[in-house]
């Protein structure tokens, strides 16, 4: 036997034990009856109206879910079940239009169950650790937490020597093919009823381009997308073997010591993408030095000579805060406002910036809240800094 029929045969080895692998855990869900069991259904709608107790919809939902638990698992069972028309709004977040799709209540139970008890055990084995998107015990902060680890993992390495690439993917809900989406279903859910309750839910979704798209709002199309680019993770952690890189859902970021690995790196990436369905947006591709500072989800990240990792939030979010603070102060003296919302407001603001490195901002946003308000946060959040030279003396 020739090397090249070894190899062969090691990767035939390999693929039948992760096709294995995959049909034992759809057989350890069980069949749909297990997995939509009443109790599983009840728990979940229950858990559908944390939260949202004050909406009509939701109350006659809890009031009639004894029985329409029974109906809707009835009509799953059957494969009747089809979900009902999408609430369409859009949201403009600081500059940015969002279109939400928000299901109803009573979808929202279904796809509660389907996510918690088949598409998270299925997809998750294939999901890299350094993703830290929707998913359970993770969240941005700990992808905040992984990016520093990263980076001081690199320094005792290399020191400040090579780049980091930053990629954004192109419109990553709008774009994503549901073609991929089926293929995954194919490969990953063995069970034709649990897959064809899958696909339902994909190719009911409003999106308005045929055949494209997920839309935001959706449970199911959070873990959906979560797990999308998992093949090209897969490749730069398992093929490539690079150890400094993660994203957070389409926010890429890949640390080398070496900048033209990084260029090298970044058309492949591109390709790879591309083959899957997913465009790229190039113009927010970049190779930043680690000499320099460069942001992720909106924080800037800075690595010292010392090794020392400096994280600082939103600038942005600063200069809002202080024009919307004398804005309060005009309301308040109107008469249109209460120092209440001028409080719980300030609360969201320091509860921000004190998870980074931003005490300065904190002092100063706390001196500006008390010159325009007084000391209307129980305490005295102004607080001077010690002087030096000369005259502290």
């Amino acid at each position: 036997m020739t090397s090249e029929e070894r190899r062969e045969a090691r990767y035939q080895r390999r693929r039948e034990k992760r096709a294995a692998n995959r049909q034992k855990r759809c057989e350890g869900l069980g069949p749909i009856g297990k997995v939509f069991s009443y109790r599983e259904m009840f728990k979940y709608g229950r858990k559908c109206c944390n939260g949202v107790r004050w909406k009509q919809s939701v109350q006659n939902f809890e009031m009639h879910l004894f029985s329409g638990t029974a109906k809707r698992r009835r009509l799953v069972l059957e494969q009747a079940w089809k979900p009902m028309k999408c609430s369409h709004f859009t949201l403009r977040e600081r500059g940015k239009i969002r279109p939400i799709d928000a299901p109803h209540v009573s979808d929202r139970q279904v796809h509660k169950t389907l996510c918690n008890n088949v598409l998270v055990p299925l997809y998750s084995p294939s999901v890299i650790r350094h993703n830290g998107a929707s998913q359970k015990g993770r969240g941005l902060h700990w992808q905040f937490g992984q990016v520093k680890e990263h980076l001081r993992w690199h320094y005792r390495r290399y020191g400040r020597q090579g780049g980091v690439l930053l990629m954004d993917l192109k419109q990553f809900f709008p774009s994503a093919p549901h073609k991929t989406i089926y293929q995954r279903h194919q490969r990953l859910i063995p069970d034709p009823h649990l897959r064809w309750l899958a696909d339902t839910i994909i190719a009911h979704s409003p999106c308005p381009t045929p055949g494209r798209g997920m839309p935001l709002g959706v449970e199911p199309s959070q873990q959906e997308m979560v797990a999308l680019p998992s093949a090209v993770d897969n490749w730069l952690k398992c093929q490539k073997g690079i150890k400094c890189m993660g994203h957070y859902m389409d926010d890429y970021y890949v640390i080398l010591p070496d900048i033209a690995e990084l260029k090298q790196l970044a058309h492949e990436m591109v390709r790879k993408f591309a083959a899957i369905g997913v465009p790229v947006n190039q113009r927010k591709c970049k190779i930043i030095p680690l000499t320099k500072p460069f942001k992720f989800c909106k924080a800037k990240f800075r690595l010292q000579e010392t090794g020392k990792v400096i994280v600082n939030g939103c600038r942005d979010g600063m200069k809002r805060a202080r024009r919307k603070l004398k804005y309060f102060k005009r309301e308040v003296e109107a008469g249109r406002r209460a120092v209440e919302d001028v409080k719980q407001f300030m609360t969201c603001q320091l509860a921000y910036y004190k998870n980074y490195n931003d005490h300065g901002r904190v002092l100063r946003l706390s001196r500006l809240c008390f010159a325009l308000f007084g000391d209307i946060m129980g305490g005295k959040p102004c607080i001077e800094l010690p002087k030096t030279g000369p005259a502290s003396a």
